[in-house]
């Protein structure tokens, strides 16, 4: 490893600061991206609510029921010409959603990798004495977050599933309405929703969802991926992983929070499950200096109101206080009961259980019978004969 331009403390402190406020500007530029995704449903959603309802308005109360016994897919030849174009229309629909999908997401996702590699070598440009930018190819990095499945997906293809997913919603609706003896403006409504409600109370809002959750998570990977690459390429030896100190966190990346790992090997890489704030910052050795921030809350602080937000629910520790050691703080016991739930919080505070024995492998809770049956002395310590 090269020299470092200052101390190994100073080093580490302030490539743990710049990862924490990378973070946020990742998640920040997240956000934008799935505006634009949203916008996409948002185009759509129109143009499937006008040119839908035009189609439905002219078929007869026997076509609709041949098109409610449509299944998506299957040979439609013998289904009324009407009905056909019915089916047309939507399929059309579908394939110009999907396009529009994967258009947004591969516009800007090359350059998002670059500038991973550029924060990446920049960082380690400012705390080490002599740092040659790592020739890290963003295009090959996409390339092999692309093939390397995250959550056990890959992440194009979970994109191209949105807009198949989609599909079946709609046809799910329309057979749906029909059966109920909706009025096609109804089915129509069902479909977009309601401006009242933002839109929000429809079928559709699932896409959105769902494009949320993948975008966010394929973020990730990229993120993850470049940074893994940059710093082998740099000649980091070893990283460490970093959660966020807030509500939202789960109990596996909770678990995992200031654990290290050498670079280059198999290690639990972010993301670990949709929607995953984590990330990893370079690791020199020793204790991290400095502060990193915390939220006691379990949802985005810009949603809580200034005059809502009590003394003492946004602040700082020090950098080195992992998630556990900031849930056994005495100062955070509400926080904390409330994060793992009355029996946990107990089991957990008196040192019986470690967030990890929480978790089965695979990063799900166990539930309170599984832990009791998994750990009845501690039980019985802890809660008597009541447990």
């Amino acid at each position: 490893m090269a020299e470092f331009d200052e101390s190994r403390e100073i080093a580490q402190q302030k490539a743990f600061d710049a990862i924490l406020r990378h973070a946020l500007a990742v998640e920040r530029n997240n956000n934008g991206l799935v505006a634009d995704m949203n916008a996409v449903v948002d185009d759509a959603s129109k143009r499937l609510a006008v040119d839908l309802g035009e189609r439905l308005d002219n078929l007869t109360d026997g076509e609709l029921m041949a098109l409610s016994r449509y299944r998506a897919g299957t040979r439609t030849d013998r289904l009324p010409t009407r009905v056909q174009g019915v089916i047309k229309l939507i399929d059309k629909w579908v394939e110009s959603l999907g396009a529009g999908i994967m258009a947004t997401w591969q516009a800007e996702a090359v350059a998002f990798v670059e500038s991973e590699i550029d924060f990446t070598n920049g960082l380690m440009a400012n705390i080490l004495v002599e740092s040659n930018a790592a020739a890290v190819s963003a295009d090959a990095v996409y390339r092999k977050a692309m093939e390397t499945p995250a959550l056990g997906v890959f992440v194009e293809g979970a994109l191209r599933d949105v807009s198949r997913q989609t599909r079946e919603r709609v046809y799910a609706k329309v057979r749906e309405g029909i059966n109920a003896g909706q009025a096609n403006s109804e089915i129509i409504r069902s479909l977009r929703g309601t401006p009242g409600a933002r839109y929000k109370d429809g079928a559709l809002q699932t896409t959105r969802n769902n494009l949320s959750s993948i975008v966010r998570t394929g973020r990730s990977h990229l993120s993850t991926t470049a940074q893994d690459e940059t710093y082998r390429a740099l000649g980091v030896e070893q990283v460490v992983f970093v959660a966020t100190l807030d509500g939202r966190t789960t109990l596996q990346c909770a678990s995992l929070d200031q654990a290290t790992y050498d670079v280059g090997g198999t290690y639990p890489k972010p993301p670990l499950h949709w929607n995953c704030r984590s990330t990893i910052a370079p690791y020199f050795g020793g204790d991290i200096a400095g502060n990193r921030p915390f939220v006691k809350a379990f949802k985005p602080i810009r949603q809580i109101r200034r005059d809502k937000r009590p003394d003492g629910m946004v602040g700082q520790v020090r950098a080195s206080t992992s998630m556990a050691d900031f849930l056994k703080r005495s100062d955070n016991a509400a926080f904390a009961k409330q994060y793992f739930g009355e029996k946990r919080f107990r089991l957990f505070k008196e040192g019986r259980l470690t967030i990890k024995q929480m978790i089965r492998a695979d990063g799900s809770r166990y539930s309170i019978e599984e832990l009791r049956r998994r750990h009845r002395e501690d039980f019985e310590a802890v809660f008597g004969d009541a447990a």
